[in-house]
């Protein structure tokens, strides 16, 4: 008997066991062609509290047989729960696997006549039981701008003008939208256009002078406090599963601004759940 099959002191069961920061290139058969991504996995399994420890060699093995040759997965999420099918079957006395991987990912954002094929990053996550529960994760960070409607409407007074395009101040804004669902995958795409297009304007890569301009003053058109913009992504968020036909899930959206003339940062984040039982114990794995 090996000694992380013997009984440990405490019989306390664990919820994840495993290795965190696993690196691997992966290439994926996405619409646009292949697509090398740099993941940073994280690969873990609960286990109960008979035994003291988890045979975690088998952990890199299972990440090895799931890009044996040609070395390339179908997708992100199938090769993610390929892993974990893999960890149950290594691990047999495992309650259930997790594995989750981060990295950056380039959408193509549209933006009124605007066109840009953005950085995002990225954590995808699939999370199986032993008794077929499978839960799908997928957080979107995203970066854009808000112009604050408090000081638009006091510049305006000021100036006699009306509040559409009067000046004020702006600031980059970091917003996540995170979404899990029972097995129903919603696409990295999706979500990260619906964040996109939450802001007062998106961060856009390259912008000539005249698209600098009107991005500007579409931005002051549609001036947001944090609070509308983490708002916004939840009811945006909502649309898109019931258009996508998700009944059970549950949506995380949180927005840092970083402010222009605060030495400080805003914060705002709510929980949204859809459906009933979306919210019963998830199996993810903490932050």
């Amino acid at each position: 008997m090996e000694i992380q099959d013997t009984k440990p002191r405490h019989p306390i069961p664990l919820d994840w066991v495993g290795f965190r920061g696993v690196r691997r290139r992966v290439v994926i058969e996405s619409p646009q062609g292949p697509i090398g991504l740099d993941l940073d996995l994280d690969i873990l399994i609960g286990i109960e509290g008979d035994r003291r420890g988890a045979h975690l060699s088998r952990n890199i093995e299972a990440v090895r047989e799931a890009l044996e040759p040609p070395s390339r997965a179908p997708s992100l999420e199938e090769y993610l729960e390929s892993i974990a099918r893999s960890l149950l079957d290594r691990h047999e006395y495992a309650t259930r696997a997790s594995v989750r991987a981060r990295t950056r990912y380039y959408v193509e954002v549209e933006y009124h006549d605007l066109q840009g094929e953005e950085p995002v990053d990225v954590e995808v996550g699939v999370h199986i039981s032993r008794n077929g529960e499978r839960r799908w994760s997928v957080a979107v960070k995203v970066r854009g701008m808000t112009v604050c409607p408090s000081a638009q409407a006091t510049i305006a007074s000021m100036l006699g003008v009306q509040a559409g395009p009067a000046p004020s101040h702006s600031q980059k804004a970091l917003l996540t939208g995170r979404i899990e669902t029972m097995g129903k995958l919603v696409r990295i795409e999706d979500i990260a256009r619906e964040l996109f297009n939450s802001f007062s304007a998106p961060a856009m890569t390259l912008l000539k002078r005249s698209q600098e301009a009107r991005l500007i003053l579409e931005a002051h058109s549609s001036p947001r406090f944090v609070e509308d913009l983490v708002r916004e992504a939840v009811a945006r968020l909502e649309e898109l599963l019931a258009r996508r036909g998700v009944e059970r899930a549950v949506i995380e959206v949180e927005a840092v601004s970083l402010e222009s003339i605060h030495p400080h940062d805003v914060y705002a984040y709510k929980r949204s759940v859809v459906g009933s039982g979306a919210e019963d114990q998830p199996l993810t794995q903490p932050s």
